[in-house]
């Protein structure tokens, strides 16, 4: 192994050492109250290490971003490459139970996404690598979608009357509501409205991707079902 790269391991591992130790701060604290002291604490280096490698606390919330970001395209990745001879509708069904599935998982990314999604600085997201990544992910997570859109409409299980492409940034979007209310239950507005009407967000997300998969099925899919 040369020498340039040892330094790229060495400067990998260092940054993965501190985004550990970001998220053991900011996820139990929250951004607002987490310090860059704390983290340099919590990553074991000193405060003037950190800055080396982040400028900032919100560098180092999209750094996390980052990750999960990246650990919810490898999710989506995997169920094209195991796909085998899957109907497109049923790839769109396992796509949307994937992603409520890492939002339960893993809440605290998805308030990263929430947060990242909010900022306007678009200039200093230009400038970061991670945001470029995070960017990245979100647009192959796109396709991926339309792509499913695609094989359905080709197998007959999806409505071709639609384009792909706004279908699946509707079904995005549709999605990720859905999700921030689910994560937000238990506090606030979204708790209450919920405990007045008596429903479950279990309930909810079943139900969402029943309406969701029958909405864009084919006449041909419909009748299928019903005969099945």
């Amino acid at each position: 192994m040369g020498k340039e790269e040892r330094k790229k391991r060495e400067k990998k591992r260092r940054c993965n050492q501190i985004i550990d130790a970001a998220e053991q701060v900011i996820f139990s604290k929250g951004l607002e109250k987490a310090t860059m002291d704390e983290i340099a604490e919590e990553a074991e280096l000193s405060k003037g290490t950190l800055y080396l490698y982040f400028e900032n606390k919100t560098e180092l919330y999209i750094a996390i971003t980052q990750r999960g970001s990246d650990m919810l395209n490898s999710r989506f990745t995997k169920i094209f490459s195991e796909a085998h001879d899957q109907k497109g509708l049923e790839l769109i069904r396992e796509m949307g139970e994937t992603y409520l599935d890492f939002v339960r998982e893993y809440p605290n990314y998805f308030t990263a996404f929430m947060y990242y999604e909010s900022l306007s600085d678009l200039d200093a997201l230009e400038d970061s690598t991670y945001a470029k990544q995070c960017n990245q992910n979100k647009r192959e997570d796109l396709n991926f979608m339309v792509r499913a859109l695609q094989i359905g409409m080709q197998d007959g299980s999806v409505d071709d009357s639609y384009e792909p492409k706004e279908l699946a940034t509707i079904i995005f979007a549709s999605t990720r509501g859905l999700t921030a209310m689910a994560h937000a239950s238990g506090r606030g507005l979204h708790a209450e409205l919920l405990e007045e009407i008596e429903v479950g967000m279990s309930t909810i997300f079943e139900n969402f991707l029943n309406l969701l998969v029958k909405g864009m099925a084919s006449e041909k899919e419909l009748h299928n079902s019903k005969d099945g």
